[in-house]
């Protein structure tokens, strides 16, 4: 089963689209300072000796007064606590579906990854222990050339029992991950084995945030004067491709995004990864943004990763249109992000309690506030909700 397929399954099984954020936010001068994160060292003694015993390997050469070995041990310790109870308050409620922003994980050194690969297999070995699957996402948006860009998925989305170098096997196994196909589908092409063999990637198309409409929703026009090399024009833009892009949408120019999304489909198409009319490719169109029926026009078999919920206050009124109204898909309206308000529940400003120690009960009535939200979204748009 393809990824999209093994997505929209997870996703009916844990009775929502919501997909919840892993993103250990540090503010050295807020509530999410060391002395927060630290408390939850203890709680999980595994993860504390891991890393003291791996900081204390660091070459000695590392001077005391640049890198203190007991408060990095506490610190990666209490992060990597915080985030298996936020993960675990979660999968409580019935929520399988993660995603990790890799940034807050690589600012931690070479201990970032190290924490991030504990997170995954946590999880991983969590749903094991119930007979039952999770689906992680990693967000980190990479793209670049062939080359470059290959190592990548090999590096994300290898199985935790495929070898990525002699001798070491995969140490996330994430199902998806985000791509940025702006610098041309020379991103994707090195992930077809991947998503050949179910997994997925996620093409950054219309995001959340304010300046992203900047490119992604200009008007594209063909340059016709311009001069490209051999293996370049193989990939121009031709007007006989936005001649399609526009006839499907029935209207005279179309976006940046427009033609994005309408390039996804078609590589995806193009390389038979589509299965029961569903694409392991899927495209970030961000709840912030007003949408129009473009996205199903574009990509009837795609999936959509709405980011933007909670902190950012994405609205589902604005996402309605990316419901699918048939086939496989029928009644998916995307994957629905919510990182900060799903892992802090518990601050006031997210409707919680004020109280860390509340973070299952805080998490329980966040969860529970947007399955309703989520189910009168579609009772207002006249679509039955498929949960």
């Amino acid at each position: 089963m393809n990824a999209g397929l093994r997505l929209w399954e997870m996703q009916k099984n844990q009775g929502t689209g919501l997909c919840i954020g892993l993103d250990p936010h540090y503010d050295p001068r807020g509530p999410l300072d060391e002395a927060f994160y630290r408390q939850y060292s203890a709680r999980d003694f595994r993860t504390y000796s891991y890393f003291k015993s791996l900081v204390g390997g660091m070459p000695k050469t590392i001077t005391p007064n640049i890198f203190d070995y007991e408060r990095v041990t506490m610190f990666l310790a209490g992060v990597g606590g915080y985030m298996a109870e936020v993960a675990d308050a979660a999968w409580q409620e019935g929520i399988r579906v993660f995603k990790p922003q890799i940034a807050h994980y690589e600012r931690l050194h070479p201990f970032g990854m190290m924490l991030l690969g504990i997170i995954c297999q946590g999880t991983r070995w969590h749903a094991a222990e119930i007979s039952q699957n999770c689906f992680l996402i990693l967000d980190c948006k990479r793209g670049d050339i062939a080359e470059s860009q290959a190592p990548y998925y090999e590096a994300y989305l290898t199985d935790l029992d495929k070898e990525v170098f002699p001798g070491s096997y995969g140490q996330f196994g994430f199902d998806a991950m985000t791509v940025t196909t702006w610098m041309g589908e020379d991103v994707l092409t090195p992930g077809l084995p991947f998503f050949r063999n179910g997994k997925g990637a996620i093409v950054v198309t219309r995001s959340s945030n304010p300046s992203g409409t900047t490119f992604q929703d200009a008007l594209v026009n063909n340059d016709d004067e311009l001069e490209l090399s051999r293996a370049q024009g193989s990939f121009c833009l031709t007007p006989e491709v936005l001649m399609r892009v526009e006839d499907l949408l029935g209207k005279f120019q179309c976006s940046a995004h427009e033609v994005m999304l309408y390039l996804t489909s078609e590589f995806s198409r193009k390389h038979d990864l589509d299965e029961k009319g569903v694409s392991p490719l899927f495209s970030v169109m961000g709840s912030t943004v007003k949408m129009e029926s473009t996205f199903r026009e574009l990509r009837p078999g795609g999936i959509a990763l709405v980011p933007g919920f909670g902190a950012q206050e994405g609205q589902f009124e604005n996402v309605m249109p990316l419901v699918a109204t048939a086939g496989a898909l029928q009644g998916h309206l995307g994957i629905l992000s919510s990182s900060r308000a799903h892992n802090y529940p518990w601050m006031e400003k997210y409707g919680g309690s004020g109280d860390p120690k509340q973070l299952k009960s805080d998490m329980a009535r966040a969860i529970a506030a947007f399955r309703k939200q989520e189910k009168e979204a579609y009772a207002a748009y006249g679509i039955a909700y498929p949960f």
